[in-house]
């Protein structure tokens, strides 16, 4: 798989955690939680929505971040060897440096 179907692979499963994340305190009140349980003060799905709502999407922002890193390192070094094998052909076309746009240019003005 190329690295740039992995792109969008994670773009979308990413995505989905984010909404999910974001949504957490909804969650908790759709599977039903006992209002009368309270933490820092807060009602159960309040905290439940804070921590994981916000320090969630936090931390996971992070995991995306590393993970489009590397992603794009990927990427880089696909296009290296895509344009890297390019060069190599026109090197050893015994004109070096010189791409098909200026040979045709060049056989253009004889």
């Amino acid at each position: 798989m190329s690295a740039y179907q992995k792109e969008i692979r994670s773009t979308v499963g990413f995505g989905i955690v984010y909404v999910l994340l974001g949504h957490t305190g909804l969650w908790a009140v759709m599977l039903g939680t006992d209002n009368s349980i309270r933490i820092l003060g807060l009602p159960i799905h309040y905290f439940i929505a804070i921590t994981l709502g916000s320090l969630g999407v936090l931390l996971w922002s992070m995991v995306w971040c590393r993970y489009a890193n590397q992603l794009e390192d990927e990427i880089e070094a696909e296009n290296a060897n895509l344009f890297g094998s390019a060069e190599a052909d026109r090197e050893g076309s015994g004109r070096q440096g010189v791409g098909p746009d200026a040979l045709a240019l060049a056989e253009g003005a004889k």
